[in-house]
């Protein structure tokens, strides 16, 4: 049998290690917890609410609410079109637009975004404002991309070239402007003539 003392010294030191694990361990889930909410690139996310929240707020951010309803709707129609969900379309992982994401979800979403992003997802198809668009375009700053080239693949990109090879490689049409740096784009359509952007329909 061990003398009094001893056994005392080592449940000291037993209860030092245990305290020594959880102080570890809390340590290590704050750090993660810090990680998940300041690096927007690996968050993960499992809803499609969620999802579109970040592409509402990574491609138009705090525009207009009028900007960020048709942004959703045109995101939601090109899951429908691939026939993805929103989360596996782009946000596998979150991150910049690219090759496999053609909607960025880099930018975590805000409690206003959620709640557009729900909106947008419980509507019937009949609602949708852009009618059937499932691209967008901000025409002034491709142009400013293309230019600086600073943005990898954006380099001599200009709007002109995406707009003809939109149209020619995948049969796209232009639908409409939201102003001169929104531009929405769709399915083609039957129609007469060769479209120019200053044809665009314009709402107000």
């Amino acid at each position: 049998m061990l003398p009094a003392k001893k056994t005392t010294r080592r449940v000291k030191r037993a209860t030092r290690r245990r305290f020594a694990i959880l102080a570890v361990l809390i340590a290590l889930a704050v750090v993660a917890t810090r990680y998940e909410t300041t690096s927007p690139l690996r968050s993960v996310v499992v809803t499609d609410v969620e999802a579109l929240a970040r592409v509402i707020r990574s491609e138009i951010g705090g525009g207009t609410r009028e900007r960020r309803l048709h942004v959703a709707w045109a995101t939601r129609n090109l899951a429908r079109e691939k026939d993805k969900s929103i989360v596996a379309m782009a946000c596998s992982p979150c991150g910049r637009q690219g090759r496999g994401r053609p909607v960025s979800t880099r930018q975590p979403a805000r409690d206003d975004d959620r709640r557009l992003a729900r909106l947008v997802l419980s509507s019937p198809g009949f609602l949708d404002p852009t009618g059937g668009a499932t691209h967008f375009i901000n025409p002034r700053l491709q142009d400013q991309l293309a230019e600086n080239g600073r943005v990898r693949g954006y380099r001599g990109q200009t709007y002109r070239r995406v707009r003809r090879r939109w149209q020619q490689s995948y049969n796209w049409d232009p639908y409409y402007r939201l102003g001169p740096t929104l531009e929405f784009w769709g399915p083609r359509r039957e129609r007469t003539g060769v479209w120019d952007p200053a044809d665009l329909p314009w709402l107000p």
